[in-house]
């Protein structure tokens, strides 16, 4: 299993991610990293609610369960003895890189399941840009079980726009559009990749998102999202924003740190 980046983070991961808040890095985990979180989200998909807590999300057509690394060795030891963490860090520019949450998705064969188009920022109870998502494939992933789209460069017009949609009315800025309507928009700019198992997709915590149901009969579709903080994470905690287990409310602007946000990676 890959301690160390199987190919270095390059300028060019840096330029798109920061021009179009999403960049695939390819090759991210060897087949060793994969064999083994293959089985350990096998064992999260048969009971998920012994592995973690539930996300909303969760239910019949998909498995959707986060905090798997509090208790389980393998979701740990990906954390700390991959090249994950240091992966995100040189992309976003960080010095450190600490562990907010992981979060396993998995879509069976023939789920209808839709994550409909949203942003991450509206759920995290912090303020900064240095809070990205990155999605870990553990199959291979395309268009037909349900691959994830972004809409390039928005996140962009929302720094500059200070705008954080919601996920309904009354949070932040109102829900966020639904940008399937959009599509033949000459001025929208919508991005995906094909993911082969050990790829990964990052992207900033203000891109919009969204997936398909998995329209497969065969062929399920996994992926592992870590959910990272760094150097200008900060608490802001607002009643519609998620809590985090264990964690009491820390005062307003403070970095978060302790056991609960362990540093994976600092750059030498």
């Amino acid at each position: 299993m890959n301690r160390e980046l199987l190919h270095p983070i390059t300028a060019t991961h840096i330029q798109d991610y920061a021009r179009d808040g999403a960049v695939c890095i390819r090759n991210l985990l060897d087949s060793d990293w994969v064999a083994r979180m293959r089985l350990a989200a096998d064992r999260v998909i048969a009971d998920p609610a012994a592995h973690g807590k539930l996300s909303i999300s969760q239910g019949e057509t998909m498995t959707s369960v986060c905090y798997m690394w509090r208790q389980d060795a393998d979701f740990r030891d990906l954390l700390f003895h991959s090249p994950v963490a240091e992966a995100v860090g040189r992309v976003i520019g960080s010095r450190a890189i600490r562990i907010y949450h992981d979060h396993l998705f998995h879509k069976p064969p023939n789920s209808p399941k839709v994550m409909t188009w949203h942003m991450d920022a509206t759920a995290w109870p912090v303020s900064g840009q240095m809070a990205p998502n990155i999605w870990i494939a553990l199959t291979d992933v395309r268009a037909e079980n349900g691959r994830v789209e972004f809409l390039a460069g928005y996140h962009r017009y929302c720094v500059e726009n200070k705008i954080e949609h919601g996920f309904k009315e009354g949070q932040a800025s109102g829900p966020c559009p639904d940008f399937e309507k959009q599509r033949s928009d000459p001025d929208r700019k919508f991005i995906t990749w094909d993911l082969k198992a050990g790829d990964a997709v990052l992207f900033h915590p203000l891109t919009p998102h969204f997936s398909k149901g998995n329209a497969s009969t065969t062929d399920p579709r996994i992926g592992l999202a870590l959910r990272l903080f760094g150097d200008d994470v900060r608490w802001n905690p607002l009643p519609y924003k998620a809590t985090i287990p264990g964690v009491p409310e820390l005062p307003p602007g403070q970095a978060p740190d302790g056991e609960f946000f362990p540093v994976l990676w600092c750059a030498s």
